[in-house]
């Protein structure tokens, strides 16, 4: 198991409140862990990023990486 740091924006923010460390092997089992503690979390779209790089498939957690949580954003 690796200790992860979560950081969160937006309505995550505000459902997962201030930073926190957990421990997880990868981002599919965070978001699982996630989902459990917090089941408002089961209905919306997320996005991750890990040590400031956005991820869209499962990726290995190392000890001290930081898991952002970003809500969907568009851009023009």
């Amino acid at each position: 198991m690796s200790t992860v740091k979560i950081i969160s924006f937006g309505r995550l923010k505000e459902i997962l409140g201030p930073d926190f460390e957990i421990e997880s092997e990868n981002t599919d089992e965070l978001l699982s862990q996630l989902t459990e503690k917090f089941p408002q979390l089961k209905d919306l779209k997320v996005r991750s990023a890990v040590n400031q790089k956005i991820i869209s498939e499962n990726k290995a957690l190392q000890n001290n990486d930081v898991v952002a949580l970003m809500p969907p954003y568009s851009g023009g």
